[in-house]
């Protein structure tokens, strides 16, 4: 048998984040029967955002065993807990309340589709939108609460169906994921680094983990090897993080642009997978989030504020006064044409979003970036125009404009649709935009059971599982709003289901 071959090893001194700390090294391993094992587990997840904390609880409740979650962070949730908290659910309850009855998963499938540009797997994302409710149930199960008679229409979507979270982040979801895996049994284990696989052959038998690690320092804590006897689950996030490796897979995106993750968002444990030949797809392809504020830093509240912005104001470049795109477009559309508002010396020429505040005073979204000084309310255009230097006679030209394509509720200049757009009267609240690299499209290429896909034989690896941001193809291009929560969920389910079969037909 043969162990870590060509494992990752990651240099002791080295800053987690460095590509030159996640190259394949060339340590000689131990064979299997070999290592001393210090515990074992049935399944073995590693990482604690919406992905492995769902497949967590429903690996216990298939029972498949004993279930780890490794998390090599201070606190359970990565990316997934300090999200927005949006999931897109076709025919949700609020949904149907509503009266919108024309939706359907094949509905949602078909916005994604053309957001993702022919480069989608139209079967998973299928197999995810079939499955909708699944998840819906699994958060309501749960306890999760979601905002009363709260269902819109978000960015590239055809119909109103994203609902959020009671207090609108995705820790309302993560929180009671992880409450009921411990009632359940999962055993969670935070500051656990995954620092390499233990392979027999084509098969993954076992993690070396890093225990009492402390981030970003790779020489605190001491190793352990854990054997894993059914499964191990890759819900380890994306990459954005990793500053060396965005540059290597896409020279093209700004290196100065923010970023909305978490700060162990780094994606060693996918180098990892692919050092033992696991597939990559679409690394190259990484998304930003064109509803990010310069304003303040990571994800903050902006995708809060502007899921106002974009369907009830205005996006105008300070440059000349005018509107440059349809608002309600999706994010790679979006954030393209916002990032073309340049300086002549190249600089972000940050545009601006406005609404109305009469309407919104209350909302919390407006409360809080009021409070935090990322929006501003404003009496009227000239103090826009004067506050942000944008030419007065156009920005009220512009209005004027917009204002009567609201009441056409027909929009000539960028297609947009106007059911919801409201006359701009102000006084306003204001906000400036810019983009920030939110989420990676690539991955691991998985099948539709879940299954880690290896370059050399375009079979599974055997006992290896990926789900969520981890994986890659499935989106395409482009990721429309609300969709990340619902995939990772629904694959947290589909993946035990997977294991259960594979351990039953191994038997």
């Amino acid at each position: 048998m043969q162990g870590r071959r060509n494992f990752l090893k990651l240099s002791a001194g080295a800053a987690v984040g460095s590509l030159a700390a996640t190259l394949p090294g060339t340590v000689q391993a131990k064979t299997c029967n070999e290592i001393n094992w210090d515990e074992n587990a049935d399944v073995i997840v590693i990482g604690s955002g919406f992905a492995g904390l769902s497949a967590a609880v429903n690996a216990k409740r298939q029972g498949l065993g004993s279930v780890l979650v490794l998390e090599k962070m201070q606190v359970i949730g990565g990316n997934s807990a300090i999200n927005g908290g949006w999931l897109a659910i076709p025919k949700n309850p609020i949904q149907l309340a509503q009266g919108v009855n024309d939706d359907s998963p094949e509905e949602l499938v078909k916005d994604q589709i053309i957001s993702g540009r022919g480069m989608q797997n139209e079967p998973a994302l299928r197999q995810i939108a079939e499955r909708s409710l699944d998840a819906y149930d699994l958060c309501i199960d749960t306890g999760v609460k979601f905002r009363d008679g709260f269902n819109i229409q978000v960015g590239g979507h055809n119909k109103a169906r994203a609902i959020r979270t009671q207090h609108g982040t995705g820790g309302d979801i993560t929180t009671k994921l992880y409450e009921t895996g411990v009632k359940e049994g999962v055993d969670h284990r935070l500051q656990h680094y995954v620092e390499d696989f233990i392979m027999d052959g084509q098969k993954i038998v076992g993690v070396k983990v890093r225990k009492n690690y402390r981030f970003p320092d790779l020489t605190t804590g001491s190793s352990i090897f854990i054997k894993a006897n059914k499964a191990v689950i890759l819900a380890n996030g994306g990459f954005a993080r990793n500053m060396a490796l965005r540059e290597a897979v896409d020279p093209s995106l700004d290196p100065t642009l923010d970023c909305t993750n978490a700060l162990g968002a780094t994606g060693e444990v996918t180098l990892t997978a692919m050092a033992y030949g696991a597939l990559p797809v679409h690394m190259n392809l990484i998304q930003t989030g064109h509803w990010g504020s310069p304003d303040e830093g990571g994800f903050g509240w902006s995708n809060a504020l502007l899921s106002i912005g974009w369907h009830q104001g205005v996006a105008i470049s300070v440059l000349n006064g005018k509107r440059f795109m349809d608002e309600r477009a999706d994010r790679k559309t979006c954030s393209e044409a916002i990032m073309k508002n340049r300086n002549p010396d190249g600089s972000p020429a940050y545009p601006v979003v406005f609404f109305n505040y009469n309407n919104y005073a209350k909302d919390d979204r407006v409360v809080r970036a009021l409070r935090d000084e990322m929006a501003w309310k404003v009496d009227s255009l000239d103090e826009i125009a004067a506050k942000f230097d944008i030419p007065v006679a156009e920005l009220k030209r512009s209005i004027t404009e917009y204002n009567k394509h609201v009441k056409d509720r027909k929009d000539p200049l960028f297609n947009r649709k106007m059911d919801t757009a409201e006359e701009l009267t102000g006084p306003f609240v204001v906000s400036r935009i810019w983009p920030k690299v939110h989420y990676c499209m690539g991955g691991l290429k998985t099948d539709l059971g879940a299954r880690v896909i290896d370059a050399r034989s375009m079979a599974p690896i055997k006992n290896l599982y990926a789900i969520g941001e981890a994986t890659g193809g499935i989106h395409g291009e482009a990721r429309l709003s609300s969709t990340s929560c619902l995939e990772c969920l629904v694959m947290g389910i589909v993946v035990s289901e997977t294991i259960k079969a594979d351990a039953q037909g191994a038997a």
